[in-house]
């Protein structure tokens, strides 16, 4: 079987529709459960999710699960110009230096969280604060005025997710095929997405809530270490959960049919 990737303008500009195209209809779908979480994670008792979608629905409206909805999509859309042919193209060009597959795979995983966070640390702060605070004002000159702030904790947040996504997703994809032989069917791909969703979210939940309290709150990932903070460490889990479900189906899909 051919490992070689087609680096062709055509094959670019495909791999970056299908990304947005993906990127904008899951980050809509599923960005109620995302201002939930922020919620969750940024308050002070053990407050629990319905919980807190009942209350935001009472007292701030159906609106209130879309504030930040903007500069998530915003900072989606720039990604997937590079994002998707960076995971379609970088394995190919490492495998020429003799790198284990497994390893590929981690490597573009890091070579991507750094670049996204480089690009979009000010649009994650914003999403974030919208989320946490009920607004929905949004200004470039603001966005940024505050630097990089928080980017240390949004780094370890996309190298944990894209480094467990990748390497996970490649070797599940392996061991299925191995043994069927023949092309991946959409069961077989979903039955990965959700096995991946649960391995990352695992892992990553504790750099997902130090990010999120860095950049609503700043609050430094040592609060979470903290005698009273060590419970929050997992808070939020169920809903990260669930939207890694939604999200890798569609990404372990995608990798699939533009691997073809």
């Amino acid at each position: 079987m051919s490992n070689k990737v087609d680096f062709s303008k055509e094959n670019l500009a495909r791999s970056s529709l299908w990304g947005i195209g993906r990127g904008i209809s899951v980050h809509s779908l599923i960005y109620p459960l995302e201002v939930i979480k922020i919620r969750q994670q940024c308050s002070q008792g053990e407050t629990k999710s319905t919980q807190i979608a009942l209350t935001l629905l009472r007292q701030e409206g159906i609106g209130a699960f879309y504030k930040g909805l903007f500069p998530q999509l915003l900072k989606t859309s720039i990604k997937q110009v590079w994002c998707w042919p960076m995971i379609t193209g970088m394995p190919s060009i490492l495998q020429n230096y003799q790198i284990d597959t497994l390893t590929q795979q981690a490597l573009t995983g890091l070579s991507i969280a750094t670049i996204d966070a480089a690009i979009s640390t000010p649009l994650e702060r914003a999403k974030i604060i919208s989320a946490f605070r009920g607004t929905n004002k949004f200004c470039f000159k603001n966005v940024y005025s505050e630097g990089w702030r928080g980017f240390a904790t949004h780094w370890s947040k996309l190298s944990v997710n894209w480094v467990t996504f990748l390497t996970a997703q490649k070797y599940f994809r392996d061991q299925s095929s191995r043994m069927s032989k023949q092309s991946l069917s959409f069961p077989e791909l979903t039955k990965i997405g959700i096995e991946v969703a649960l391995i990352v979210s695992l892992v990553s939940a504790p750099f997902d809530i130090a990010n999120t309290l860095k950049q609503a709150q700043n609050l430094t990932p040592s609060h979470l270490l903290s005698r009273q903070g060590i419970f929050k460490l997992y808070r939020g889990w169920p809903l990260n959960a669930l939207s890694l479900v939604i999200h890798n189906i569609a990404s372990v899909t995608l990798i699939d049919r533009l691997g073809n």
